[in-house]
């Protein structure tokens, strides 16, 4: 995939050096924005980084485009229930969230006081969601405390929970069906390409089973025979789409 790092229109010389820094990081060219449109510049390529001094925006050939933005976790924040801290309980866990995504779920579990590692496998969408994480301003202090507590790696997440030794977290998070959720969302569509399609595994309930403690969680379509096949508990959510699953160890 053809991608390139450019800056907004009001470029400046800070502008400029970030836009180089960032990549040098990602190991994806630098071009010069020189006034030139983002159609113009998307001729020859797939997809444009712009850096903002604000934010970082993704934009396809398509028109799709994705910024970080914690939206969906602030309602879920400010709801008086959540299924998922529900399901955590009241207890304060060291939670291993093996797909990141956009960190909706991490944020969540981070705001009722819980210590979240989140691990993404694609280095743009997780360069893009741990700079949001780090720097995205927010009046709600729950929510800016949250989203600053998040500690965040870029790995496939197998090959991550082999690195570390057994016991190393109270629960382990699955979202094996975020790939799904982003083909059903208009706003999600700028990610499309880049997520990760693989799925649920035995090697991955191995490997997660050896590194949790407590429980291993997932969240699947209610259609989903995920829950049935690798032994988890349903957790019936009436009238929504996604269900969570639970395996107490």
């Amino acid at each position: 995939m053809i991608i390139a790092i450019t800056t907004s229109l009001r470029e400046n010389v800070a502008l400029r050096q970030r836009a180089q820094a960032i990549g040098e990081k990602l190991h994806l060219p630098v071009i010069e924005r020189r006034k030139q449109s983002v159609t113009k510049l998307l001729q020859s390529r797939e997809a444009l980084l712009l850096v903002y001094e604000n934010e970082l925006r993704l934009v396809n050939q398509d028109g799709s485009e994705f910024a970080f933005h914690p939206d969906t976790a602030m309602l879920r924040i400010k709801s008086e229930h959540d299924a998922l801290l529900a399901l955590l309980g009241d207890d304060k866990l060291q939670i291993l969230d093996t797909t990141m995504g956009l960190a909706s779920d991490s944020i969540v579990m981070a705001s009722a006081g819980n210590d979240v590692t989140a691990i993404e496998s694609n280095p743009l969408i997780h360069f893009i969601v741990s700079e949001g994480l780090a720097t995205y301003p927010s009046e709600n202090q729950r929510l800016t405390a949250a989203m600053r507590s998040i500690k965040t790696y870029c790995a496939d997440n197998i090959t991550y929970m082999k690195s570390l030794p057994d016991k190393s977290f109270d629960v382990v998070y699955c979202d094996p069906m975020f790939s799904d959720r982003i083909s059903e969302s208009k706003n999600l569509d700028g990610l499309r390409q880049f997520a990760n399609p693989s799925l649920l595994s035995d090697e991955f309930l191995r490997e997660a089973k050896r590194m949790a403690r407590k429980s291993l969680i997932i969240k699947a379509h209610f259609r989903d025979d995920v829950f049935e096949k690798f032994g988890f508990k349903r957790i019936v959510r009436p009238n929504q789409k996604f269900h969570y699953g639970i395996i107490e160890l």
